[in-house]
């Protein structure tokens, strides 16, 4: 029996880790191109109505929270000199802020709705940049253009929350999101810190001997440095759990072709130097962040400490297994049942180390002093969340796709399927959004 089962697992591995591109997929209906662009431009006019209303909710709530709190800093961003460096060491990643400031101050729109304006145009980014990550490997790999598909896709990953079960310690245990709508600079720096993770991933391919998947003409590098400064700008947790997990896995790369001789040493190498020089402004600006909280921040002083291991995730977690399990169970399940997938495609293997990197992260490492309590290294987590979720949609409608029929098979899509809903209902309700809205 135990010898049956293993032979299975093992059956099941290598067939998940065939190269996408060699399963048979079936022909979907033909549909015109402007019928798909009709698609994405209602499924993206969905999101942007349900994040201004969500982050209006926020802006007009009785008390002080996240989004009212960002929106007040925006208010502060002069252009005198004094002013605006007082206010960048409170917040320096500034990018959402400008943008409010600028609708508040030169288009006189009223901060509630330039708050929410600017969270919603973010939210509509954010999508068109998933939808994008979604299309172009499945085009890839089935040879089919499906932008209503890869749209429908990214608008669930929109909303996709944690597992909230009312019958179960009131819902909530501490269980966290890829999509916190309550907070404006993680949204803000999503679709930036995907775009960068998308350059990495056609670098990586380019040296293992692979057709680029997003980006043509060996534009990799100037992407990857462009997108992930401007997602450092908008908030910087994205690229710390990027960046260490692409160091990791081009390392790994290298230590194999040391050995294997394939990919050559020289070709990994080659795509290393130049990574980490298209890197070097994102870096620059979080040292110079730090440099100048540690000297002239409100606290002097600050700066990253080691904790005991879990000892932040405690403040709002009492139970870490169970949080972990709830917040992620889709992406859970989809990487126990196509383990070969994670393991052998770039996209898959990054967001695995991408997750594993952002809870080491948020386990063991803390800001000093009165910021430890804020657990800012959980948005790192949130970061690896979000890209972990978006592999596994896209390995999901792949699996759809594919030309294999069986009662199991149809019982795997529909279970699969319907965790990704509950995600997408549960990210929803944690928030109360049906009862703000409607």
């Amino acid at each position: 029996m135990i010898k049956k089962w293993t032979n299975k697992l093992t059956d099941r591995f290598r067939e998940s880790r065939k190269d996408p591109s060699e399963s048979h997929y079936v022909q979907g209906p033909p549909s015109s191109p402007q019928f798909s662009f009709i698609v994405c431009a209602g499924l993206a006019a969905l999101v942007f109505l349900l994040y201004y209303q969500i982050a209006y909710a926020f802006c007009t709530a009785e008390g002080l929270q996240d989004m009212k709190a960002h929106a007040k800093f925006a208010l502060e961003f002069y252009l005198k000199p004094e002013v605006f460096f007082k206010t960048w060491l409170r917040v320096p990643h500034m990018l959402w802020h400008l943008i409010v400031k600028f609708f508040q101050s030169r288009i006189h729109i009223p901060l509630e709705e330039a708050a929410s304006l600017t969270f919603a145009l973010f939210g509509v980014f954010s999508f068109a940049v998933t939808a994008w990550f979604l299309c172009s490997p499945i085009s890839a790999y089935t040879g089919q253009q499906r932008l209503g598909l890869a749209s429908f896709g990214a608008s669930l990953l929109s909303f996709a929350g944690p597992l909230i079960m009312r019958w179960y310690a009131d819902g909530y245990t501490g269980q966290f999101t890829p999509n916190p709508p309550h907070n404006p600079t993680h949204t803000a720096c999503k679709g930036f810190g995907l775009l960068a993770m998308m350059a990495g991933i056609d670098i990586i391919r380019s040296y293992r001997n692979q057709k680029a998947l997003f980006f043509k003409g060996g534009k990799q590098y100037f992407g990857f440095g462009l997108f992930s400064f401007f997602s450092v700008l908008a908030k910087p947790t994205f690229m710390y759990m990027l960046l260490p997990a692409g160091i990791i896995m081009v390392l790994l790369d290298l230590l194999k072709a040391a050995v294997k001789k394939t990919p050559s040493v020289k070709a990994v190498w080659s795509a290393a130097w130049r990574l980490a020089v298209a890197a070097l402004p994102s870096c620059a600006y979080i040292l110079t962040e730090y440099t100048a909280l540690f000297f002239f921040g409100k606290e002097q002083g600050t700066s990253v400490i080691l904790t005991k291991p879990l000892e932040v995730w405690h403040f709002f977690s009492y139970d870490v297994p169970t949080s972990i399990l709830l917040g992620m169970f889709f992406p859970i399940w989809m990487l126990l049942t196509n383990l070969g997938y994670f393991y052998e495609t770039v996209e898959g293997r990054l967001s695995v180390l991408g997750y594993m990197i952002g809870v080491l992260e948020f386990s063991v490492l803390a800001e000093s002093g009165s910021r430890k309590d804020a657990g800012n290294f959980s948005w790192c987590m949130m970061a690896g969340m979000t890209i972990f979720f978006a592999v596994s949609v896209c390995r999901l409608t792949l699996s759809t796709m594919r030309q294999k029929s069986g009662v199991k098979h149809a019982a795997y899509l529909l279970f699969s399927w319907f965790l990704l809903f509950l995600h997408v209902y549960s990210g929803l309700s944690l928030y109360n959004v049906f009862s703000s809205i409607l």
